[in-house]
């Protein structure tokens, strides 16, 4: 796994010379082959036609809301024909980067019929997969893989994926699996939590992943802000549906305490001061790579400024420590 991260992150550093963010305007689906060695600025993003044409797919049931568990909408379930494919080459076919989502069970609260691993899921996955094959140098698996914290095969992937965790509850071979992980150099980045408790819930399950470790808070100077895109503030994402009706953050997860709706990252850091996990607290960082498609308004603002210069500094981040 060192050496699959050393040479991707030196991939990574070689595109930027000849990558921007020149994205187009999102028409829906990315199509095309992301695979294509021609990175013009032209060429670095070709999005597809909706579903049945116009903008985003709106007029061909492209699903609206906050979020892949669904508020409203009435999309039909995504498909992975949407989504570009592309071959992997038979010499990177055990080295290629791999977006892993964490599966785990909930209790009570948000998401606490089982499933709010899924949040976002699967256009978040796909279209985050499909823009790092695009942008970057690195060779990426378009399927992605789905596993929770007690598979073996975990360690072979050095990034993973948790959303809406504000009411999970992992068992002690998950909170092992995740400690083991973590601590022999795995990154989590964990997303989609607001307000004070759904935080407190996460903390105290988190505490009996490290039972010695307490979470810091990052400020705008740590480098995860600045790894490839220089942040010049901290980066805050709501959903479609928060956005849609003029907010900033989500109303429906509970109060904030002393009315604080601004974002904060928490990292855990391991012995030698490598961050290895970051909370993404007040934040829907996932729903700028999920809903780039839907609404243009919303791709400018959140999918082209954030989610996606946040997100590929968090890869470049864990590819490279």
């Amino acid at each position: 796994m060192n050496l699959f991260r050393l040479f991707a992150f030196i991939g990574v550093l070689l595109s930027l010379g000849v990558c921007g963010f020149a994205f187009q305007e999102p028409r829906g689906r990315a199509q095309g082959n992301p695979g294509d060695s021609n990175r013009s600025p032209q060429g670095q993003r070709q999005t597809g036609e909706g579903r049945q044409g116009g903008p985003g797919g709106a007029q061909g049931g492209g699903r609206r809301g906050g979020g892949g568990m669904g508020f409203g909408g009435g999309g039909s379930p995504s498909s992975r024909s949407d989504y570009p494919m592309w071959d992997i080459e038979p010499t990177f076919r055990n080295d290629v980067f791999t977006f892993v989502r964490v599966e785990y069970s909930s209790r009570g609260g948000r998401g606490g019929g089982g499933g709010g691993w899924r949040n976002d899921y699967p256009d978040c996955d796909w279209n985050f997969s499909v823009r790092l094959q695009q942008m970057t140098s690195l060779k990426v698996d378009p399927q992605g893989k789905i596993l929770r914290l007690s598979d073996p095969q975990l360690k072979n992937f050095p990034f993973i994926f948790m959303t809406n965790m504000g009411a999970m509850a992992l068992d002690p071979s998950e909170q092992k699996g995740l400690r083991d992980y973590l601590l022999q150099g795995g990154f989590l980045m964990a997303d989609d939590f607001w307000a004070a408790a759904e935080w407190r819930h996460i903390r105290d399950e988190m505490k009996l992943v490290f039972p010695d470790r307490e979470p810091k808070e990052l400020t705008l100077d740590h480098e995860i802000f600045h790894m490839v895109y220089d942040l010049a503030k901290l980066p805050q994402v709501p959903s479609i549906r928060a956005w849609a009706v003029g907010m900033t953050y989500e109303d429906w997860h509970g109060p904030f305490e002393g009315g604080d709706t601004s974002p904060h990252f928490w990292g855990y850091f391991d012995d030698n001061h490598r961050l290895m996990g970051l909370f993404c607290h007040n934040n829907d960082v996932a729903d700028g790579w999920e809903r780039e498609g839907e609404e243009i308004e919303y791709f400018n603002e959140y999918s082209l400024k954030c989610s996606y210069p946040f997100g590929i500094n968090i890869i470049t981040y864990a590819m490279s420590h």
